[in-house]
């Protein structure tokens, strides 16, 4: 009975029924622009900023941190992934309640102190692991409230590019990690944890400084009742052409709308007709893309053919970054799912081509072999990157408000149970890596098939029919 009482209050100020506004940007039919305003652009970089380091850290715990000055311990690994998993389970249930700047604050102060741990006693295991917990909370819970915000607040023709903005950053985190530890020399006498805190201090404190700049969701006033507030925040997130107020009034009762339609959907319905269990396994694919067992096969692979780590660490992460740019505005021109399909059967493919190197266990000593893997482990990185982005775009647009916060927590904490169990059990040898590689690969194939007759393409659409037709099962369409 409160729920009604809330949805009519939210309704109360709706335009007269005799008002028909089909379309309130007839013009963009003819003229489409892509790229976000300065105040989407304004609001979505702190959080980005924020995911640098969180890309550095997990880059960290899947075997780039060749030159750290205490043992690393499969808890040492794991730990960033179960705080991020622990930040996203909190935030789960306050994302509506919590404005978006709070959570991108409490991030960045997270993480700030996570780099004043890591510059300050670099030789420290106990406070090194205990600022990699501090830190995978931060990004946990950042990324979550991120990609409610960030699709809540981008228009319909560029909310691919405002949400490729998580894995992209994620991505330069990466490329961060790699770069200078594959580099580093044990010449220099300063600890290269040293600098990681450094880079987390000066992103987490840029993070503050433009978190002043974040616009709110229109939608979380709207649920407020705060009809004023989110009409300033609409004003302030459109174009000029765009913010007649007739134009912001007929967005308001548009939004009002969504809200209500969304709202109502009860649960036992959200489940039956949900896409979580699609994107679950859609959002894990981010995982093998980027794991323990193909970064140590780069590795071993650069240390048997050039004998040291040297220009090849730094091509395998330029190919990753590549792969990503490359999405950059895809996903919005070309469409989300013609892009991911065919990123993911490349990625499928050349798992399967890493695993047959490993057939003969002399593999591991043969220059041949290991020049062959490095070449494969590198172009599959480029295609990982191209892919990854859409997990994202996809987990903004599937599921409705009333459990939109949950059903995303649910998909990033299987991503992290997965590098979690590969952690845990995995062995680098021959053997494990021809098992592993054929199993990714097979894996990808066969989540090929089924994503390309279930996922719909979404481009151009708004939110709610976006999620119309993930409800539907079947889409036999790439565009």
């Amino acid at each position: 009975m409160a729920k009604d009482t809330e949805l009519e209050m939210i309704c109360r100020n709706s335009p007269p029924a005799t008002q028909t506004h089909e379309d309130p940007f007839p013009q963009r039919k003819n003229k489409i622009v892509y790229h976000p305003t300065v105040k989407q652009w304004m609001s979505l970089l702190s959080g980005a900023l924020i995911f640098i380091p969180g890309g550095m850290s997990m880059a960290f715990g899947l075997g780039w941190n060749l030159h750290t000055h205490i043992q690393t311990t499969m808890q040492l690994r794991y730990s960033w992934f179960v705080g991020f998993i622990i930040g996203a389970l909190l935030a789960a249930p306050l994302i509506k309640s919590v404005p978006k700047r709070l959570f991108v604050l409490l991030g960045a102060f997270l993480v700030i102190i996570g780099g004043i741990i890591f510059t300050s006693v670099p030789y420290n295991y106990s406070a090194v692991l205990a600022a990699r917990y501090i830190n995978g909370i931060a990004i946990g819970s950042t990324t979550l409230a991120f990609l409610v915000h960030a699709s809540e607040i981008a228009a319909t023709e560029n909310r691919g590019f405002c949400l490729w903005l998580e894995q992209n950053s994620m991505t330069v985190g990466i490329v961060i990690q790699v770069v200078y530890t594959s580099q580093w020399t044990s010449q220099v006498y300063f600890a290269a944890d040293r600098l990681y805190g450094i880079f987390a201090i000066i992103f987490g404190v840029l993070a503050i400084c433009l978190a002043h700049f974040i616009v709110e969701s229109p939608i979380f006033f709207i649920r407020q009742c705060d009809d004023a507030r989110a009409l300033n925040c609409l004003r302030q997130l459109q174009r000029p052409e765009y913010a007649a107020p007739q134009t912001l009034q007929v967005l308001l009762h548009q939004l009002k709308t969504y809200v209500v339609e969304t709202e109502t959907v009860e649960w036992r319905d959200t489940l039956v007709h949900s896409p979580l269990l699609r994107l679950m396994l859609y959002r894990s694919m981010v995982a093998f893309g980027f794991s323990l067992p193909m970064n140590e096969a780069m590795k071993v692979a650069n240390l048997v053919v050039l004998r040291d780590y040297e220009w090849q660490p730094i091509v395998f992460v330029i190919l990753r970054v590549g792969g990503t740019f490359s999405s950059l505005y895809m996903f919005d021109v070309t469409g989300r799912k013609l892009v991911s399909l065919v990123a993911l059967l490349f990625t499928a493919v050349l798992s399967i081509a890493i695993g047959c190197e490993y057939v003969d266990e002399l593999s591991m000593v043969s220059e041949y072999h290991m020049s062959i893997i490095s070449v494969l482990s590198q172009l599959f990185q480029f295609f990982a990157g191209l892919y990854a982005p859409s997990s994202s775009v996809y987990l903004s647009e599937a599921f409705p408000m009333s459990t939109k916060p949950y059903f995303i927590a649910a998909c990033l904490t299987l991503q992290q149970v997965i590098h979690i169990i590969v952690i845990c059990t995995f062995h680098f040898n021959t053997y494990s890596m021809y098992v592993y590689a054929l199993f990714v690969g097979i894996l990808m194939l066969i989540l090929f098939v089924v994503f390309a007759v279930t996922m719909p393409e979404t481009r151009k659409t708004t939110l709610g029919e976006a999620q119309l037709r993930f409800r539907k099962l079947l889409h036999l369409k790439c565009c």
